[in-house]
């Protein structure tokens, strides 16, 4: 049971992890208006995209690595704010 909540979350299998996207400290604000529009239109989104999105997440690049917990944390916060415009 505690492998279930710290496993990374799946994406179907007809996907392919691609190598981590990095981008420089000044793009940082672009990646950041880009996860908020993600977060905005994720109760549109298909659950298979979901999924392949929070799969991506959980592998992404960051300045800030180690994140314990990081996939379930990814999911509560999606949770939190499903499609929150503000």
């Amino acid at each position: 049971m505690a492998d279930s909540v710290n496993a990374a979350p799946k994406a179907p299998a007809s996907y392919k992890a691609k190598p981590a996207f990095k981008y420089p400290s000044e793009d940082e604000c672009l990646v950041r208006r880009l996860g908020s529009a993600v977060l905005a239109s994720w109760p549109a989104l298909p659950p298979e995209l979901q999924e392949r999105i929070l799969a991506e997440a959980a592998m992404a690049w960051d300045r800030e690595y180690g994140v314990s917990q990081l996939p379930q944390k990814l999911e509560n916060f999606v949770r939190r704010h499903p499609g929150r415009v503000a």
